[in-house]
């Protein structure tokens, strides 16, 4: 408990005293999110918060990780050090998307062959079991570049990324610390304590974005922790007694990020749209449409994040089965609520609109 409190404090620390800094800087060199038509912002803004989340994580492990297992450790801190100067260059001069996936795929492959982080279990999930070597490593990469994107793409508001990263962390983090495994507990405290200093300049109205610098780097640590969490055998559910499926608690702790990609790509790819072309098809985007505020937006879809792992521990004796069914079933409804919300209010205001001309 020490261990991971004090990863924690020194994470945050970092971050907190670290942002007033970085604003500095950018305003020195003015380096700016620029607003236009497609952005929510109406100022210039720094986008170069990544730098305090990187080294408030960076230097809370390396301070305190005596205990860590050496040869893991570094491939997990390279990996993240690649990550870190490929979101930050884009931040800076853009990249092109092509060689930004090239490199997000040479540092995830780095962790998962030589740290040998990778699932390689299904734990019967769709009566899959054990998987072989290679298509463990092939699935693994598949999940890294999935959540790295998917926390890359809903960091649209303020506050929502980080907040979302943070119920993330500090969730994976308790079932780490409840079963033993302090060394995966420490990285994720550490990752929450980043990112909780981060809000205090991000939330409601934002002094500095996180930028791609900050969304990767998370995206990229939770990738991690989402393999180590579904790679070890948990028998301890923190709120019942009931054996915990890893994969279906894994899902939900992640379900906001997983779900608002699947949704958006899903229309882009059906309206005969690339799936990485920008549109405001977004949750986030929906619920501002509906006339909610970032902090209001923020919150609700927080508030989504926590009953969705509520209800994941909550329906473990069902089986899971019924529980992945009754997780799908309620995202599925869950995410389509404010779509249909905004068509309905467009049709009253077309046909209120045709009854005032006639």
């Amino acid at each position: 408990m020490m261990q991971t409190f004090t990863f924690f404090i020194t994470a945050f620390a970092i971050t907190y005293f670290a942002v007033p800094s970085v604003i500095k800087v950018a305003a020195i060199r003015n380096l700016f999110d620029e607003p236009n038509e497609r952005k929510l912002h109406k100022n210039t803004i720094p986008a170069l918060g990544g730098v305090a989340m990187f080294a408030g994580i960076f230097f809370s492990i390396l301070f305190w990780a005596e205990s860590f297992n050496f040869n893991l450790l570094r491939w997990i801190v390279l990996s993240l050090v690649i990550v870190f100067l490929l979101g930050l260059k884009d931040d800076v001069v853009a990249i092109d998307p092509l060689k930004k996936l090239i490199g997000l795929l040479v540092a995830s492959s780095l962790v998962i062959v030589y740290g040998d982080i990778r699932i390689q279990s299904f734990y019967g999930i769709l009566g899959v079991y054990d998987i072989p070597y290679w298509i463990s490593v092939v699935f693994t990469l598949f999940v890294f570049i999935v959540i790295i994107n998917a926390f890359n793409l809903i960091d649209g508001i303020n506050g929502l990324a980080g907040g979302i990263g943070a119920i993330a962390s500090l969730a994976f983090g308790s079932f780490f610390l409840y079963n033993g495994n302090l060394n995966s507990a420490a990285i994720a405290f550490a990752t929450a304590g980043s990112l909780l200093a981060f809000l205090r300049y991000n939330f409601s109205d934002a002094k500095i974005f996180m930028g791609d610098g900050g969304a990767l780097v998370i995206g990229f640590v939770l990738s991690v922790l989402c393999t180590k969490f579904l790679s070890t055998e948990f028998v301890i559910n923190i709120i019942s007694d009931k054996p915990l499926s890893t994969p279906l608690v894994a899902l939900a702790v992640l379900i906001i990020p997983l779900v608002d990609t699947l949704r958006v790509f899903t229309i882009r790819i059906i309206n005969g749209r690339s799936p990485f072309s920008a549109d405001r098809n977004h949750l986030h985007h929906l619920l501002l449409d509906l006339g909610m505020s970032h902090r209001r937006t923020a919150l609700v879809l927080y508030a989504a994040n926590i009953y969705f792992v509520a209800l994941t521990l909550l329906s473990m004796e069902f089986g899971q089965h019924m529980v992945l069914f009754l997780i799908v079933l309620t995202a599925f409804v869950l995410s389509q609520v404010p779509y249909l919300i905004l068509r309905n209010r467009s049709t009253t205001h077309e046909s209120k609109s045709k009854h005032q001309v006639a």
